[in-house]
């Protein structure tokens, strides 16, 4: 009898630790990437974009622009530099990217064609396959953002940043690079480049003293010892 109630006891503990690790597991940033994972398998795009802070996404995407295109860098260095805000700031009012993205999204998922590309696509931007989002490696960074290494069929790695909101995670932004998605999870922007040191002028020439006028005597001044006649 006493073995048996060992053994009970020793499972009802297992069982417990088994609760809490299934748990953890289906909760907190890979909840939502499995949420985000169901919404593409039903084509159900309201579900999907629920997952997403998609203000945030929209600005993180103006940022991979820039990182990409060096025309859009420059765009966005030069108006940092200037107090006019950077590229997001500059291109808000000619591109609504919040919008377009929604649309992207809603047409995609609905259609199945998001997830259909991404199972073939040759490049690291399109991690959005069911399977891959399921299986994401997920590092937290403290305890409110996280980042997720999402691998396709396609053998393609990208890179998901989510953030906590309120008691849901979100994701927030994606990025070819770890320390990019970082960056977006934790709401930094990347750190700014160093400006050049300033190359050192010439020496500006000294004035020359001023000479005496044709006849002064230099002495004049010079009365102290002097005895006058």
């Amino acid at each position: 009898m006493k073995m048996d109630s060992r053994s009970s006891r020793y499972f009802f503990v297992l069982l417990i630790l088994a609760a809490l690790v299934a748990a953890c597991v289906s909760s907190g940033p890979q909840k939502a990437l499995n949420g985000m994972a169901e919404a593409l398998k039903k084509n159900d795009s309201a579900a999907f974009l629920a997952g997403m802070d998609m203000k945030s996404f929209a600005n993180n995407e103006m940022k991979n622009l820039a990182r990409e295109e060096a025309p859009l860098g420059l765009l966005d260095s030069l108006g940092r530099s200037l107090g006019i805000g950077g590229m997001d700031e500059i291109l808000g009012s000619i591109v609504d990217m919040e919008s377009r993205l929604h649309n992207q999204f809603n047409r995609g998922v609905s259609t199945g064609e998001l997830m259909a590309q991404c199972r073939e696509a040759e490049t690291p931007n399109c991690p959005w396959v069911p399977e891959s989002l399921n299986n994401a490696k997920i590092t937290e960074i403290g305890s409110g953002a996280a980042v997720a290494q999402v691998t396709t069929p396609a053998r393609m790695t990208s890179w998901l940043a989510l953030r906590k909101v309120g008691d849901r995670w979100l994701v927030v932004g994606r990025a070819v690079m770890e320390n990019t998605a970082r960056e977006y999870a934790v709401g930094k922007s990347a750190p700014a480049v160093p400006a050049a040191p300033a190359v050192p002028g010439e020496p500006k020439p000294q004035p020359a003293p001023e000479k005496p006028a044709p006849g002064q005597d230099t002495m004049a001044g010079d009365t102290q010892g002097v005895t006058k006649i």
